[in-house]
């Protein structure tokens, strides 16, 4: 689910002259908001999107996948960097470094999957949401890691490993 999720929002952010995305604290930034769709929600209305243009369902704010747990770095998973190599590994995407700035893009291999996955029925609504952001979420590291914390300041009063819960609801 995880490396799927990835290729998808690699695809959407996919470009012909550059890397679909720059670094891994982005990449991070970006599949936290694409995972939790209820917070993705919240920083789209934030961005001025109107809370209709937000392919969100009620479910999906209830299932067990959407509730979080605080990692080392917040609620960005840890396994960026393996779940990068298995992706190389498998000839999906590649990683190249320009200084410290690490460039993600997919390979042909990993944009012909990508465009199988937005194809089928789960992963359809996770490409339009990854369109979404690049869209009104597509900032410098920096930037969108500010912009987060901004608009959810619990996730910096967090133990570890402990569940997150976000007040009020983004509609």
């Amino acid at each position: 689910m995880h490396l799927a999720r990835i290729i998808v929002l690699l695809k959407a952010f996919s470009q012909p002259d550059a890397p679909a995305i720059e670094g891994i604290t982005k990449l991070a930034k970006l599949d936290f908001l694409l995972r939790y769709p209820s917070c993705l929600e919240k920083a789209l209305i934030a961005r001025g999107v109107s809370a209709k243009n937000i392919p969100v369902d009620d479910f999906e704010r209830l299932t067990i996948e959407a509730r979080m747990i605080r990692y080392r770095y917040g609620p960005w998973d840890h396994r960026y960097r393996r779940f990068l190599n298995i992706l190389v590994a498998r000839r999906l995407a590649v990683v190249r470094t320009d200084g410290r700035t690490i460039h993600i893009d997919l390979t042909s291999q990993g944009s012909d999957l990508a465009e199988k996955l937005i194809e089928s029925p789960g992963f359809s609504r996770v490409y339009e949401r990854a369109a979404l952001l690049k869209k009104h979420l597509n900032l410098k590291a920096r930037a969108l890691m500010e912009f987060i914390y901004e608009q959810f300041p619990e996730l910096t009063s967090l133990e570890f490993n402990e569940g997150i819960a976000f007040t009020g609801d983004a509609r």
